[in-house]
């Protein structure tokens, strides 16, 4: 496996500035962050991808972000949170993990998004096909 400087934090071979740690997860300070308090919170064990993660790192991970985000919120007095995962070509780190940003007003923070236009054929379609795999 590469090198994976998260699992280099979690075994102490790399310095972070953690907030809050358990048997399943920990989380820190992001070194590069969107915001001041941007929070990282990674299970301690490996996995590449959302689809991958047990059931018991998956509850730790949301729970732990529920938390941070209340501590955000009171201590920075923030005028709200994002919390947001990427996936696939779309992340930056190969070990799965939750961002937790505060923000405030005219942070300069937003989302790109195209617009685009979906009939309700396609609406319909895309809902049968999911549920069908879901089942």
């Amino acid at each position: 496996m590469k090198r994976c400087v998260f699992c280099d934090i979690l075994s102490k071979k790399e310095d972070a500035y953690i907030i809050y740690e358990n048997d399943i997860v920990c989380c820190f300070l992001d070194k590069y962050p969107i915001n001041k308090g941007h929070i990282l919170v990674v299970p301690k064990k490996h996995y590449r991808e959302f689809s991958e993660v047990d059931s018991e790192s998956l509850t730790q991970v949301i729970l732990s972000s529920q938390q941070i985000a209340i501590a955000l919120e009171v201590v920075l007095k923030t005028d709200g949170i994002s919390i947001m995962q990427n996936n696939g070509i779309f992340k930056d780190v190969e070990h799965y993990h939750m961002h937790i940003i505060p923000r405030f007003l005219n942070d300069g923070f937003t989302w790109v998004e195209p617009e685009i236009t979906v009939s309700k054929g396609e609406f319909i379609s895309l809902t049968n096909n999911l549920k069908e795999f879901i089942r």
